[in-house]
């Protein structure tokens, strides 16, 4: 029996609704130690990859958000599959004490993330020449952004994360979950280069800190 692991929790976590997975199966909760696992099964593990796989993540996804609104939450990357209850098994036990630590750290942390995009880095214009010296232009302004934003949460955030995209940078903070009013408050105040676009979304799960082997 093929099982999709969906994520990790404390033991106690409390999910008020029964929860559809990936390709219409049930997912199921497990108590193992100080863990609860939340997993699909089926006997055949194509069925989780057969449809079109955006959808297939989208329907991942949102057992991981239904999961993480009652608690902290170790998600994992779709699809994280197991071809036995017995391999699952010894995954778990290898990483018990790794996984509770985890969530024991990130227990009352969330993850926001903040999108800065412009459309001059994603399409280019002119010559090459030309081109590189307006993304290097823009992409100086958006790291100054970046860093100013940075600064100003700084008395919130407990961790930070980035990475550059095609079109521009993507900011991971890490966050108390009682602070994300706040965080949304001052984000809104933040001055945008000219331009630019900002997109906060989240609360989410800490994936981006979350070091997954």
């Amino acid at each position: 029996m093929a099982i999709l692991l969906y994520c990790i929790a404390k033991h106690d976590v409390q999910v008020r609704t029964s929860l559809t997975g990936v390709a219409g199966d049930p997912v199921v909760r497990v108590e193992t130690g100080p863990l609860a696992t939340f997993t699909s099964r089926n006997a055949d593990s194509a069925v989780w990859l057969r449809s079109e796989l955006r959808a297939s993540a989208l329907e991942f996804h949102r057992v991981l958000s239904e999961v993480f609104k009652s608690a902290a939450i170790i998600p994992f990357r779709f699809p994280t599959i197991f071809e036995s209850e017995e391999q699952l098994a010894e995954h778990l036990q290898e990483r018990s004490s790794e996984y509770n630590g985890l969530l024991e750290k990130f227990t009352d942390m969330v993850q926001m993330e903040i999108r800065l995009t412009h459309p001059g880095l994603g399409t280019p214009s002119g010559s090459g020449t030309e081109y590189l010296k307006e993304r290097q232009t823009l992409m100086r302004a958006i790291e100054r952004f970046e860093s100013g934003v940075h600064a100003v949460l700084s008395s919130l955030v407990k961790d930070w994360r980035q990475r550059a995209s095609k079109d521009g940078v993507r900011a991971f903070a890490l966050v108390g979950r009682d602070r994300v009013l706040e965080f949304r408050n001052i984000m809104r105040n933040a001055p945008v280069p000219d331009g630019f676009n900002v997109r906060i979304t989240g609360p989410w799960p800490v994936s981006e800190f979350v070091e997954q082997r």
